[in-house]
């Protein structure tokens, strides 16, 4: 039985809150049902699932079942912190054997773990490591902890997709606890509708400021969920029981020692999707990925595939399956480099059948990685001296099925244009809104993004600038390498990526992460033959892009004006001119005058990169595309007719400017899907934070 909620009042109150009880299958078959008592023998819920606790500012729902060999889970969720406690009394002898415990003592707990907040503490100052919704998954066999996360769901950005993803990697079957510490509420987002899906009766109704614990069993039952709504000093607070699985774990039940080390793997991990799921697992050893072409297979043969991780087990499988299962993938090219002594992540290395070796290194955030990053580069120049390329990919990089395709045809240009260092798989260009061609690829001033390719001399010149003193330059590794290795020199990138950023790392904001990489569809087809790849060289490139300027129509109103771009296409390419002057002698376009126009179109702002000598381009429809020529910055300057208005943000008056960056700011739209959370809620949390 689940209890879902049928409605709730616009005006807060539960007053006239209305339950339905509905009869839902239970997809998971993780337990029989069993008849179910109340404590009480009097009480009107007797053999029912639920009792249900309704004040004015709390919801209490209690789940009592059966007295067979369970477990007891006690989670608090409060202004000060959070907690969670669990015990189990084993009363069969086959629990007894699956968990190794022979005591039976309930009054013990198993685990307990949580964070209180310092009463010395700065309320205006998070502590993101503990402050957050918090996820724990418990094996439903042993009651052990095989998952904990603190995801700060205090800020509004990006964060809630991270969330979302682990939880669809959540094995079917697990015991999860989800609890509020502090503040968690408030970056909920569109997991809310992800958790009323899964059972949840609060998630859609939580205040910003609420406090939840909400106890389950993935892709089944709900085992209690408290919430207080509207009363933000008091706690939430639920003890519940769950009886154990009586499903035996799959390595009793199989003798290959593959599918033995696996499921004894899985009996201590989660949230590792398909290697862990008892329902659908997926094939071990993997199947061979499709073939592509003679000639491609030849290029790809001959490049290693160095993938760069750490601690992140979770995210490194999902990479790894990924990758391999893309056209094209040599296993035995593939190389993981490990920058931690990871347990976890060596067994499923080893599960996969990946070659892997340790190279861990002494730091801290950005410090570590700049040197972990230089220890990679100085591994690939030892290793695989005479190879023509090698392509570098993180962790928590999702590749297109055409990544290795894509690959293939392009791989050349770094032997044979002197003028281009990288081959990156990302896009730079994609944004809200805009279009893309999948058989198109660009060039242009860009650093090394999520899965790149560049020849072994370009590894040689990182490494003679690349040094480590005493004030080592703690840079991102990737930026750092724009600025001082790159030489003026492009990257080539497809139009549509073959590549996504899907984790989140010390380095992320979650503004920017939204803006990067959450409106970009990753391509999901292959093999794409793309479009002339020989004229990507230099001289070519500019010659024909010459030709689509002169031919383009000059777009004459301001770059954030809603009619700036034409809902009818009258010709296949347009034009803005706009003032771009050149800095660090010459080397890089403003900034500032870079950024308006980029952020009126939706393009990535943050900084400079993506252009092509100070053109960047967008394709805001299927059929037609605009360039952006900075002037004086670019060498297409010359192209500007005289009696073409060059539009200048300096240029403009402060009310001007006022009103155009409003326009800007209503485009970033912000999108809740709690019903409680309104838009001036988040906004005024959003000045707090």
């Amino acid at each position: 039985m689940l209890l879902s909620l049928s409605s709730i009042p616009s005006h807060n109150s539960f007053d006239n809150l209305v339950f339905n009880r509905a009869e839902v299958p239970d997809p998971t078959r993780h337990r029989p049902r069993h008849h179910v008592r109340s404590t009480e023998e009097s009480s009107p819920w007797v053999d029912k699932l639920y009792r249900i606790y309704i004040s004015s500012n709390a919801l209490k729902v209690v789940y009592f079942p059966a007295a067979l060999s369970r477990l007891w889970i006690d989670s608090l969720s409060s202004p000060n912190g959070w907690s969670l406690s669990s015990g189990k009394c084993l009363t069969t002898e086959k629990h007894r054997i699956y968990s190794q415990v022979k005591d039976c003592d309930p009054s013990q707990a198993s685990f307990h773990q949580g964070w209180q907040q310092p009463k010395s503490k700065n309320a205006t100052v998070r502590d993101a490591a503990q402050e957050g919704l918090t996820l724990s998954v418990l094996n439903q066999r042993r009651g052990n902890l095989i998952l904990h996360k603190v995801y700060p769901l205090w800020q509004y950005w990006a964060h809630w997709a991270d969330l979302q993803w682990y939880m669809q990697q959540i094995s079917p079957g697990r015991i999860v606890v989800m609890t509020v510490s502090v503040s968690g509420v408030i970056g909920l987002r569109h997991v809310a509708t992800l958790l009323q899906e899964l059972g949840s009766v609060l998630a859609q109704h939580l205040t910003p400021l609420a406090h939840w614990t909400w106890i389950f069993v993935k892709g089944g039952r709900t085992i209690g969920e408290a919430g207080v709504l509207h009363n933000p000093g008091a706690n939430a607070y639920l003890h519940s029981q769950v009886q154990f699985s009586d499903i035996p774990p799959r390595y009793i039940i199989t003798k290959n020692q593959l599918e033995q080390r696996r499921w004894h793997y899985c009996e201590n991990e989660d949230a590792m999707g398909s290697l862990c799921d008892e329902h659908t697992p997926f094939l071990l050893p993997l199947p061979q990925a499709p073939r592509l072409s003679d000639a491609a297979e030849k290029v790809l043969s001959e490049v290693p595939v160095i993938l760069a991780a750490g601690s992140r087990h979770h995210y490194l499988y999902y990479s790894l399956t990924k990758l391999l299962a893309a056209p094209g993938a040599h296993p035995e090219n593939i190389l993981v480099v490990l920058g931690h002594t990871s347990r976890a992540s060596k067994s499923v290395l080893n599960l996969l059948g990946v070659k892997y070796t340790t190279m861990p290194v002494q730091g801290h955030t950005n410090d570590n990685l700049y040197k972990y990053y230089r220890s990679v580069y100085q591994l690939i120049n030892n290793t695989f001296t005479h190879a023509p390329a090698v392509i570098i990919l993180d962790e928590d990089v999702e590749v297109s099925p055409d990544f290795f395709s894509y690959m293939s045809q392009t791989l050349w240009l770094l032997q044979d244009d002197p003028t281009v260092y990288c081959i990156n798989a990302f896009s730079p260009i994609g944004g809200r809104g805009l279009h893309s061609r999948k058989e198109n690829v660009l060039r242009g001033s860009v650093q090394v993004e999520w899965g790149y390719a560049i020849s072994l001399n370009f590894v040689r010149e990182a490494l003679q600038q690349w040094k480590i003193g005493e004030h080592t330059n703690t840079l991102l590794y990737d930026f750092w390498l724009y600025l001082n290795v790159r030489n003026k020199r492009e990257c080539i990138f497809p139009e549509a990526t073959r590549s996504k950023h899907f984790g989140m790392g010390v380095n992320t904001i979650g503004y920017l992460k939204e803006v990067a990489n959450f409106g970009m569809k990753l391509l999901d087809e292959a093999p794409v033959h793309l479009s002339d790849v020989d004229a990507l060289e230099k001289s070519v490139y500019a010659t024909r892009l010459s030709h689509k300027i002169r031919i383009a129509k000059p777009l004459l109103k301001e770059p954030c004006d809603p009619e700036f771009l034409p809902n009818k296409h009258s010709v296949p390419y347009y034009v803005f001119y706009y003032r771009l002057d050149p800095i660090d002698h010459g080397r890089r376009p403003d900034f500032y005058q870079y950024f308006q126009p980029s952020e009126c179109l939706g393009l990535w702002s943050v900084s400079e990169q993506g252009h092509h000598d100070g053109v960047t381009t967008v394709r805001f429809a299927p059929n037609a595309t605009l360039f952006l020529v900075g002037v004086p910055f670019s060498s297409y300057s010359y192209l500007k007719p005289q009696h073409i208005p060059l539009w200048d943000v300096d240029a403009i008056t402060d009310e001007k400017f006022f009103y155009m960056t409003k326009r800007t700011d209503l485009n970033q739209k912000i999108q809740i899907k709690n019903t409680n959370t309104s838009t001036d809620i988040v906004l005024k949390e959003l000045m707090l934070q």
